[in-house]
């Protein structure tokens, strides 16, 4: 990343600072996304496997969305070479409560595989960690969730349960709940990577 970021810094007001990774640029939401984060989401597939996304999904939900989006930590994930939209990433205070926060992420189908997701998520962990100086991350996926699943692992999430979510457009479904915190994310940036 190229941002500069001091470690235990306190959350501030504001949108977050943009966040430019190797092939990724994470900005803040715009108005003007509206249309294309609607087209994104008009994929059930992807709907499908979102907690708080609504199906159908139109412009209307969008521009509220990105309105609105209340005390989280958003980010449109844009290709760096085109500045492309292709995803969502954020964080949002934790279900936990205290100095925590849960980890949000989802790219849109056309560029599935392509490790953006993994990407993005670095990054807004990074984040996290840094800017926000959150103690710990978690994450849930759909237990049918691969593709999310090795998402996680790649972060280096330590898997804490799983049980049942409400979701919006699936209603009540099976899911793992994962979760990463301060001194493990220390350790994975001291290794270098990974696991």
């Amino acid at each position: 990343m190229t941002e500069e970021m001091s470690e235990g810094s306190r959350p501030r007001a504001g949108p977050p600072r943009a966040i430019v990774t190797p092939r990724l640029r994470l900005r803040p939401l715009r108005l003007d996304d509206a249309e294309t984060l609607a087209a994104l989401l008009d994929d059930f597939e992807v709907v499908r496997m979102l907690a708080r996304v609504p199906w159908p999904y139109g412009v209307a939900d969008a521009e509220s969305f990105i309105c609105d989006y209340g005390d989280e930590t958003v980010f449109a994930v844009c290709l760096k070479a085109s500045g492309e939209l292709v995803g969502v990433c954020g964080l949002h205070p934790g279900r936990r409560g205290g100095n925590a926060g849960d980890l949000g992420y989802w790219i849109g189908r056309r560029h599935w595989n392509q490790g953006y997701a993994t990407e993005a998520a670095h990054a807004a962990i990074d984040y996290g960690f840094t800017a926000l100086g959150l103690d710990e991350i978690t994450v849930s996926c759909r237990v049918i969730n691969e593709a999310s699943r090795r998402v996680v692992w790649k972060c280096g999430f330590r898997f804490s349960g799983s049980g049942m979510i409400d979701t919006l457009a699936s209603g009540r479904v099976a899911a793992e709940h994962f979760s990463l915190d301060r001194s493990c994310w220390r350790s994975l940036k001291a290794w270098g990577g990974t696991p």
